[in-house]
């Protein structure tokens, strides 16, 4: 009697489910999905024509959605940060085709007040910061 309460007590305490969290915005074309994970979290995003409508790991190395449509040829010195529901990717300068430079980027993504910042300054508009905000729209999985 007592090994049974033993294992019982021990498949209830011991085996524990564990289950990744999604949270899912809409902003404009692009759709971006936070994973809550206990091995730490992640921001994956899709676009119908960049990403072919599948999702791709956000702010990354190798992450240049679609370069032949976009134009870009490299990224140099990016960070992201990636915590308590909130998304921020830091680029140090992005190089298109056409002879144009992107610098000092910063987007920061709020998956509880579902809104887009981003900042940056373009080799067209000179040391104007060009910033933009933007309203998004909670999804279903």
């Amino acid at each position: 009697m007592i090994k049974k309460i033993f294992i019982h007590l021990t498949l209830i305490f011991f085996t524990t489910c564990v289950i990744a969290e999604d949270f899912i915005m809409k902003c404009g074309d692009n759709t971006y999905k936070y994973v809550q994970d206990p091995t730490g979290d992640q921001v994956f995003v899709k676009h119908p024509n960049y990403t072919k409508n599948k999702y791709e790991e956000w702010c990354s190395e190798g992450f240049a959605p679609s370069s032949s449509i976009t134009g870009l040829i490299s990224i140099e010195g990016w960070v992201r940060i990636i915590k308590d529901k909130k998304a921020t990717c830091i680029v140090k300068k992005l190089s298109f085709r056409n002879n144009t430079e992107k610098t000092n980027s910063v987007g920061v993504y709020d998956f509880v007040n579902l809104t887009r910042h981003a900042e940056w300054y373009h080799t067209n508009t000179g040391s104007k910061k060009n910033v933009k905000d933007f309203k998004c729209k909670k999804r279903r999985k």
